[in-house]
């Protein structure tokens, strides 16, 4: 029986290079060579990693100021829905409001909601239907 030769790595081949390997594979790099290509890449994603959880702080602190922000524009209606609501009816018709006109007469005031136009004529129809005048 006889024996093989003992192959080293260099006699061996692959399926995508040649014996003895390609132009890349005899492209060396030494111990430190390797360290620093290393190092950069940890570097690299670690900037990655840094960059992607500042933008997702900077995100979160944005939606938590829309949050609050929306939070005091709704009590600062609600609070003047409650002036309204706690004003005789005089004077409500002083303002030529009635109160069931109170809550559409605030919102339209803060958040610039347009009466709807009459379909018809084309006109703008008045939030406040109220007729009857203080004589």
């Amino acid at each position: 029986m006889m024996t093989q030769p003992i192959r080293t790595f260099k006699d061996l081949t692959s399926e995508t290079a040649p014996a003895g390997g390609n132009e890349i594979t005899k492209i060396g790099f030494t111990v430190d060579d390797r360290h620093l290509i290393e190092l950069r890449a940890r570097y690299a994603r670690a900037e990655l990693l840094a960059n992607a959880v500042g933008d997702g702080l900077l995100w979160l602190g944005r939606q938590y100021d829309r949050l609050v922000a929306g939070i005091k524009a709704d009590m600062k209606v609600r609070a003047a829905e409650a002036q309204l609501h706690r004003m005789t009816d005089r004077e409500l018709a002083d303002l030529g409001l009635c109160r069931a006109d109170i809550s559409f007469a605030v919102r339209e005031a803060a958040e610039g909601v347009v009466p709807q136009i009459d379909g018809v004529t084309g006109l703008v129809v008045a939030a406040n239907q109220n007729l009857r005048r203080a004589a």
